[in-house]
């Protein structure tokens, strides 16, 4: 018999929009730091629909996918996992991710980038797969190398946060 899953991943829909607005305000202090654009357009339920009615037509275009990470019992918004940045082209995207700190250490973001993963290659032959993140970011760094992503490179002044300088960050590759 197999275990019920604890978490279900889904393409974000307006009905998330509150859940969303929640999410983000309940975890500001990391989530204003290292995901600021999307912190910026969740600053109200109305805000957070008009991003996810943005989200969906990145998705009708096929040129990102913003995935709500629920949980399973009460259903609740616990994090996000956006494939990004789809180059179809080469065959490439980003992947992004962020859970509520009362969510952490269960293991759902590794679980639910591996699922991003398939779904991209499967759905959109993406076979190349970048995950960006800062070297203090022990947590980032496992999600990843438990994915069977690579250290690849630094990128120089790659990440502006909203407030401080430019900061350098990790580039993490995995090919399919």
């Amino acid at each position: 018999m197999s275990e019920a899953p604890e978490f279900e991943l889904r393409l974000l829909a307006t009905e998330d929009a509150k859940a969303l607005y929640t999410l983000f305000k309940e975890n500001k202090d990391s989530f204003k730091t290292y995901f600021p654009q999307t912190y910026k357009q969740t600053k109200t339920i109305k805000a957070s629909k008009a991003l996810i009615e943005e989200t969906l037509n990145m998705a009708e275009c096929k040129s990102a996918f913003y995935f709500g990470l629920h949980t399973a019992i009460h259903p609740e918004l616990a994090g996000l996992v956006i494939l990004k940045e789809v180059d179809h082209e080469h065959h490439e995207g980003e992947i992004a991710y962020c859970i509520a700190k009362r969510f952490r250490g269960r293991g759902w973001v590794s679980q639910a980038v591996k699922q991003v993963a398939d779904f991209g290659y499967i759905n959109h032959q993406i076979r190349t797969y970048k995950i960006i993140t800062h070297s203090s970011n022990e947590k980032s760094i496992l999600v990843a190398e438990r994915n069977g992503f690579t250290w690849h490179s630094t990128l120089e002044n790659e990440f502006k946060p909203l407030q401080g300088k430019a900061q350098d960050m990790e580039l993490y590759i995995l090919k399919k």
